[in-house]
């Protein structure tokens, strides 16, 4: 259950790198599940960096919330890395934004800043593709 300004929900963002070298902006959707400080959630994002993966890739968001501090390590589901991407940010007062940085700890050139927009329509569109693979299934 969504209490007052709790993280969980629907967001939409995107995450872009700071050297553009490394890859253009990234959009993506995410659910979030805030409880008692910690937080959880899933990120469906387009494949742009692992041509052996699937499209989309799957994430699952694992980390905590103190205040208008996030941190959260995004696991992506669809490979195995020694690492993954480390997130740092701050939620603004009506807990509709989040921004921040984002790094991989044991390679530092490969980093930059993201965003986490509050939105109905991320879970919408979600809900959409799981139907639509499941009658592709059938």
């Amino acid at each position: 259950m969504k209490t007052a300004n709790s993280l969980s929900g629907s967001w939409t963002g995107r995450f872009d790198y700071d050297n553009i070298v490394l890859g253009t902006p990234v959009s993506f959707d995410a659910v979030l599940s805030e409880s008692g400080g910690t937080l959880r959630g899933e990120i469906v994002e387009p494949n742009t960096f692992r041509p052996e993966a699937s499209d989309p890739l799957l994430a699952v968001v694992s980390g905590t919330r103190d205040g208008p501090v996030v941190q959260f390590i995004k696991t992506y589901t669809d490979f195995e890395d020694a690492e993954h991407p480390h997130y740092t940010g701050h939620v603004n007062a009506t807990a509709t934004r989040i921004t921040g940085r984002w790094h991989f700890p044991g390679n530092p050139g490969v980093k930059g800043r993201f965003l986490f927009a509050r939105t109905t329509d991320a879970a919408v569109r979600k809900r959409a593709r799981a139907k639509v693979e499941m009658a592709f299934e059938e």
